[in-house]
């Protein structure tokens, strides 16, 4: 099973420590079928929306979930769920060891939904999806994250992960990971809530999904570019493109999905083939635009 053992090595070293509980954040906007599915196996286990917004059943469906996980055991078939779901649908789960009691832990993570931007204005905080988690603390043993952070400065971090001992998730291509904030800031408690990002900081939140809003973009208007590539490398295929039309000093939006669509249908070829690397190379000149460049491709 992905990730058993190093997830069984990693609770053993935290096993010691009296009263410690497991809880899941289950996103039910990517499986919308986990919870039911971990509660049929827990029935009574505590669980809330994390979205206070978010009322009503419909709506909680597609919203994150904070549920409580029975004790870590190998045959548990709760665990086996976990386990199968973070294999399947990485973004779908993530586990989070604590002392807390659940609404404790649930206060607090509900506390972070919410960020201030630079200029005042408010947004939703998706913390629980893997790909924004790992950049916000610059996970440094995560190497699928296009944007490496940390978005967070140490004593934001501190404050996000306080009152775990572990939280787990996994990337994109299924590799587990595990954050711990082994050297807690001490000023921690003049973190005031919710949290106010910098400019900085949203340009690097902003930039972490990019190379995602892109994929689901040529999905919508392309698919037929993406059928023959395997779902699990389309990722990276997009993201591949998009760096290199920003080498290509290329920033507007409809010209970055041109490239990456063209980049799709020839491939390394762009960059072998001299007539198309020669107009490619006038478009990061500034000589011709892109439209041109693609219209003279041979």
């Amino acid at each position: 099973m992905t990730g058993m053992k190093d997830f069984l090595e990693q609770w053993q070293a935290l096993s010691p420590q009296p009263g410690l509980s497991f809880y899941a954040i289950v996103d039910s906007a990517q499986d919308a079928r986990l919870l039911a599915t971990l509660y049929a196996m827990t029935p009574g286990m505590p669980s809330q929306c994390l979205l206070a917004d978010a009322n009503g059943p419909e709506l909680s469906k597609a919203a994150p979930h904070l549920a409580t996980l029975p004790p870590f055991a190998e045959d548990s078939e709760a665990w086996l769920i976990v386990f199968r779901s973070a294999a399947s649908n990485p973004a779908s789960i993530t586990i989070i060891a604590s002392h807390w009691e659940f609404t404790a832990l649930f206060a607090h993570l509900a506390s972070f939904t919410e960020i201030v931007l630079a200029d005042g204005d408010e947004m939703i905080f998706a913390f629980w999806d893997p790909a924004i988690l790992g950049t916000l603390v610059g996970q440094k043993d995560d190497s699928t994250l296009h944007v490496p952070g940390p978005v967070l400065s140490a004593r934001q971090r501190s404050k996000l992960l306080a009152g775990m001992s572990a939280w787990w998730y996994w990337d994109r291509n299924g590799q587990q990971h595990q954050m711990r904030d082994d050297t807690p800031h001490a000023d921690v408690d003049q973190v005031v809530l919710p949290l106010k990002l910098t400019s900085i900081q949203v340009d690097m939140l902003v930039e972490a999904s990019v190379p995602d809003h892109l994929l689901g973009h040529i999905k919508d208007i392309q698919p037929q570019l993406l059928f023959d590539l395997p779902e699990a490398e389309q990722y990276a295929r997009v993201e591949q493109h998009l760096l290199e039309a920003r080498k290509l000093n290329l920033r507007g939006m409809q010209d970055i999905i041109n490239y990456i669509c063209a980049g799709l249908i020839y491939g390394s070829k762009m960059q072998h083939d001299s007539v198309m690397a020669g107009l490619l190379s006038n478009v990061k000149t500034g000589n011709i635009s892109l439209s041109e460049a693609l219209e003279q491709f041979p």
